[in-house]
């Protein structure tokens, strides 16, 4: 046989591909404040849901903390050069 063939119920349901509607709710929950950072918590490292999710939630946080790291490097370099133009001006 070339191909896999799924019987109806034999993908656990945790494996199952998410559909688009599926990810319209996440996307909706996604524009919750506050909440939103919670359930990415949960969906990364809950035990059970889905594993698309959960690969995307733990996706999510990492590019969150990338991000926020390049932020405070890049915030403290100019904190530390205005500071350095202010007491050489004054």
């Amino acid at each position: 046989m070339d191909h896999q063939t799924y019987v109806e119920g034999s993908v656990a349901e945790n494996k199952k591909v998410m559909t688009m509607k599926d990810w319209i709710i996440v996307s909706l929950f996604m524009m919750i404040p506050i909440a939103n950072i919670v359930l990415l918590f949960i969906w990364a490292f809950g035990s059970d849901g889905n594993l698309n999710r959960k690969n995307w939630a733990k996706a999510s946080l990492l590019l969150m903390a990338i991000l926020m790291g390049l932020y405070f490097v890049v915030g403290t370099i100019i904190a530390f050069i205005t500071f350095i133009l202010l007491a050489v001006e004054g």
